[in-house]
């Protein structure tokens, strides 16, 4: 009998000999797995076999505490002698909790972490997989990406605000004079700022910060987009996109209408429309041009001859799991009128993969179909068959003590 365990965090620090004689082989797939220097040892002289990012050498006694999602450490807190911290999301540090950190035996973060500068020489035992964030101590931190509007200037103080990652300060009812009279400054990595408000703004944002200028009236979207019609009626005009943008083959025409359009991200864009947007706008990423009919986001997706032959200016497929191509396609017909990007799998004939790999963009695996489709197909692959299905007892959990 073989033993396969599919869990967040798995507890090793009190596996015996017993259990682990008690299985053939044992597979372990997880975030982190906590052993003991012996346990260590025990698992190496059996098969056993640990697919996982982290290894933690803890003692028995110590207590995990696990949070999924968002944590906060704080002065008050009342943490039990020997526990081990570990967050699956993000972790908060509110300032002064220096007494609170040095009763951890460890912290582990499998995202984000945020703490005051003060508290740098006191994360020693912290482990971050992910993103560090340090902001200056007396600030007051907003959102990530914080808007800085005719709102923010009611309650705005004589203090210093921190974001993350950006602040946008274009809203046209926004008093600049008025905010900087307040003696309010700012700091953030980037900052767009609308050029109206250069003059009474600049000198309260950090001179580290990335400006970003853009036209008086530009509306800001923080993150992906498919530009058309509505998007121009809800935003205006003059746009800047801090993200992806996806142009369609009949909204393209709206791009003639933009005043003022800077993208930081990649573009899809139909072949009829690269010139003009190029002519209109600036962007910071990559631009693709798409073939014809656009298919996207679906689990499955059978291309067939037919198919392509129906679509002369042809098919793009995109953000798929996996795209079947039936064996009677030419190569010259998947060369002229295919494209694919950002799939997770293409399955092809022996005599069609290089046409289709000079097609393929962002995919990880293109080749011939091995049987793998389906559910039945992916236990087939990870248990070795349906002989192993029967010989092996699956355990499928968040956490998981062996």
């Amino acid at each position: 009998m073989k033993l396969m365990i599919n869990c967040g965090t798995c507890d090793a620090r009190n596996v015996s000999e017993e259990t682990l004689k008690a299985y053939e082989q044992i597979t372990v797939n997880c975030g982190s797995v906590m052993v003991t220097p012996e346990t260590k040892e025990l698992l190496s002289r059996y098969s056993v076999n640990l697919n996982c990012g982290d290894v933690l050498e803890l003692g028995k006694d110590v207590l995990v505490s696990s949070v999924n999602g968002r944590a906060e450490i704080k002065p008050t807190d009342l943490v039990p002698k020997k526990t081990y911290l570990k967050v699956n999301g993000s972790l908060e540090i509110a300032p002064g909790a220096e007494k609170v950190l040095e009763q951890y035996v460890g912290i582990g973060v499998n995202g984000m972490v945020q703490y005051p500068e003060s508290m740098s020489a006191y994360l020693g035992k912290l482990k971050v997989n992910g993103a560090a964030n340090c902001y200056p101590d007396g600030a007051i931190v907003l959102k990530s990406s914080a808007v800085i509007d005719k709102t923010f200037l009611l309650r705005a103080r004589k203090r210093l605000y921190w974001s993350a990652k950006r602040m946008v300060m274009v809203d046209p009812e926004l008093d600049g004079g008025a905010l900087a009279g307040k003696g309010a400054t700012f700091s953030a990595k980037e900052v767009i700022l609308s050029e109206d408000k250069v003059e009474s703004l600049l000198d309260c944002i950090d001179e580290k910060a990335e400006l970003i200028l853009v036209p008086q009236g530009t509306g800001v979207i923080l993150d992906d987009v498919e530009l058309g019609e509505g998007t121009a009626k809800r935003y205006g005009r003059k746009l800047c996109v801090m993200g992806d943008v996806e142009i369609s083959k009949e909204d393209g025409g709206v791009l003639a209408e933009m005043e003022y359009l800077n993208i930081h991200g990649d573009v899809s864009v139909p072949a009829q429309w690269k010139d003009l947007l190029l002519e209109k706008a600036e962007i910071s990423g990559d631009v693709s041009v798409i073939k014809g009919r656009v298919l996207k986001d679906r689990p499955m997706l059978k291309i067939t001859r037919q198919l392509l032959e129906q679509e002369p200016e042809g098919i793009h497929v995109e953000d798929c799991m996996t795209v079947r191509l039936e064996e009677d396609i030419p190569q010259d017909l998947i060369l002229d009128r295919l494209t694919i990007r950002d799939c997770m799998k293409v399955l092809c004939g022996p005599d069609q993969e290089g046409a289709v790999s000079m097609i393929c963009e962002d995919v990880m695996k293109i080749g011939a179909d091995e049987g793998e489709d389906g559910i039945g197909g992916v236990i087939r692959n990870v248990l070795g068959g349906a002989k192993a299905v029967l010989n092996t007892r699956v355990i499928n959990a968040g956490d998981y003590v062996l």
